[in-house]
């Protein structure tokens, strides 16, 4: 299991550094807008290049923060309980986010087909977005991936006892 956690760790993290990536591309892109209006010519596409990238930093770096647990969880009550119930109760909810995000996921990935088959693209630039859409599909089954992963140690931490985070 620690082989796999951090097969999918190092991954992610790879990933992360392409959505880090697209933030330093996010704010050449803006400066670059805010150098150009100085002489009256705004950068063209750059509202949609924003966008495109701000999708590609998201869904590349969400997988990364839930494998770190870098979420925000409120957990003052179950952080006093023993081990094996703080795993039950992060079974539970883990389960409950699982179940959210296969449909989230699933949906995403129906929408990018609608978006391939249509042929959308951004206005000013003419940039297909089924890509775009496809890659946030990408991120949101390697989130998926990491929420089973986390699902399973709460079980297994259920069953086996011992320390549990």
């Amino acid at each position: 299991m620690q082989k796999l956690e951090k097969i999918i760790q190092q991954f992610t993290l790879r990933l992360a550094q392409i959505g880090q990536l697209a933030l330093v591309l996010v704010m050449l892109v803006i400066v670059a807008n805010i150098l150009m209006r100085a002489w009256w010519v705004p950068l063209k596409g750059s509202y949609e290049l924003v966008e495109i990238l701000g999708a590609i930093l998201l869904s590349l770096g969400v997988a990364h923060c839930a494998a770190h647990r870098g979420h925000v969880a409120v957990s003052f009550l179950v952080d006093k309980m023993a081990p094996r119930k703080r795993a039950v109760i992060d079974m539970i909810t883990t389960l409950f986010f699982a179940v959210i995000m296969s449909y989230v996921t699933w949906g995403m990935i129906e929408y990018a087909g609608k978006m391939y088959n249509r042929g959308y693209a951004t206005t000013s630039l003419n940039i297909p977005l089924f890509p775009v859409y496809y890659l946030v599909s990408f991120g949101l089954i390697l989130l998926f991936v990491v929420i089973v992963m986390q699902l399973l140690q709460a079980i297994l931490a259920i069953f086996k006892g011992g320390e549990y985070q």
